[in-house]
């Protein structure tokens, strides 16, 4: 896919954002889609390899994030969370590409402005209340609230 001038500078601009926040984290192609790849550590220690699709049109559509590893990445009882398919309590959406898909931003509540390094810091609060869920066995539901943004 070409990008615009206007999403070539927008995508330049993410890069610089992430580069100085989220190192970790790198442009990849997947199966022909650009992505935005890389690890975080929760408190607990755990490690998650979290994946963001960049919209074809950046940037007005909300970003797919999906966690690759671990595979498949189980809840409290070991289910894999992919199984859930859409679940508001656990705050997720139907899978991607055999991951799945976290739910960090309505389509509603999206704008042009919002980078993907606040999706990234959404993506973290969401890891912390996995870790809850996986110590306590209460939804994703009970640590995060259905947010406005």
């Amino acid at each position: 896919m070409g990008w615009s001038y206007e999403q070539q500078n927008r995508l330049q601009k993410e890069i610089d954002i992430l580069s100085q926040y989220f190192p970790a984290f790198s442009y990849t192609n997947v199966g022909g889609s650009v992505c935005v790849e890389g690890w975080m550590k929760t408190n607990a220690r755990n490690n998650y390899k979290i994946r963001v699709y960049v919209p074809n049109d950046l940037p007005y559509s909300v970003p797919e994030v999906v966690i690759t590893y671990p595979n498949p990445v189980k809840d409290y009882l070991g289910k894999s969370l992919i199984d859930f398919g859409t679940s508001s309590v656990m705050h997720l959406l139907s899978p991607k590409d055999g991951y799945p898909k976290i739910c960090h931003y309505r389509s509603s509540n999206w704008n042009g402005n919002i980078t993907f390094y606040k999706v990234l810091m959404k993506v973290r609060i969401w890891l912390e209340a996995l870790d809850g869920h996986k110590n306590t066995g209460k939804t994703l539901d009970y640590y995060l609230t259905h947010q406005n943004e």
